[in-house]
């Protein structure tokens, strides 16, 4: 055998066995509650330091996945790796129990109103969704944007408030929708995107629904190419004769998102 055929041996079982190897952080699994298959780029927090990526750290307790936030404490209920997506549940929310409550407070509600999940260093992004507020009144509000949360929750038994108190839910409220007598006590992120194509109102919405919405959390994407995910710009140049005859060359740019097609952009560019 001449060393050129060794030489070649030995380049094809190396790249044999190097193309089926990961990177040790990439390598660990681990698994709470009903989230079975937490790997790359998550961690818990009990993993060995090698796996996963540290900012997105999650814990295992009460055999329930929890990811903390800044200053929130969310239920992981679902990881899609192929999409990028995790889904979060306020740890306040019950789905069965409409009188639970989103466990956010009006505190740092300002906080999370500017949005941070579209911070581009934060590693979770919202592409979609709504907020929802509860409103403390004190007294009762005549307006379609407010939905009441009687007969679920009761002032009187639920914030500690006199039984004139009214509570309402709110959905991606205007600073200017919330009346001088009523104060913010609690919020959380939806994942319905409630915009112009959907009025949502007490005329259409019960409060039951409306607690089901919450509990039902919201989706954020997460890794280093969740926004390739949403944002996929094409890029193409043609030649036809008008561009012949022009001496110049066609060019397009599509932007998509959601798998929809949202702005072309035209130019010509001069032949070199």
């Amino acid at each position: 055998m001449s060393i050129y055929q060794v030489l070649l041996l030995i380049l094809v079982l190396f790249l044999a066995m190097t193309s089926n190897v990961e990177p040790s952080d990439r390598q660990c699994t681990s698994s709470c509650g009903d989230i079975h298959n937490i790997r790359y780029p998550f961690r818990l927090r009990s993993d060995p330091k090698r796996c996963g990526d540290s900012k997105y750290k999650l814990t295992c307790e009460d055999n329930h996945t929890i990811l903390r936030f800044r200053d929130g404490r969310y239920y992981v209920q679902s990881i899609n790796y192929s999409t990028h997506q995790i889904r979060l549940i306020d740890n306040g929310l019950q789905k069965d129990n409409c009188s639970s409550l989103p466990s956010h407070s009006r505190a740092s509600w300002a906080l999370y109103n500017s949005k941070v999940f579209s911070d581009p260093n934060n590693p979770y992004y919202m592409a979609r969704g709504g907020l929802l507020i509860i409103v403390n009144c004190s007294k009762p509000v005549s307006s379609l944007l407010y939905i009441a949360t009687a007969p679920c929750i009761e002032g009187s038994n639920s914030f500690n408030t006199s039984s004139n108190w009214n509570l309402y839910a709110l959905i991606n409220p205007k600073a200017l929708d919330v009346k001088d007598f009523c104060t913010i006590s609690r919020w959380t992120w939806v994942s319905i995107d409630f915009g112009d194509k959907e009025q949502i109102n007490s005329s259409s919405y019960n409060y039951e629904r409306i607690h089901n919405i919450m509990a039902d959390g919201f989706d954020v994407y997460f890794g280093q190419t969740f926004r390739n995910a949403i944002w996929k710009p094409t890029f193409f140049c043609f030649f036809d004769f008008y561009s012949i005859y022009k001496g110049h060359q066609g060019c397009r740019s599509f932007l998509y998102t959601g798998g929809k097609h949202r702005l072309t952009m035209k130019f010509y560019r001069n032949f070199a």
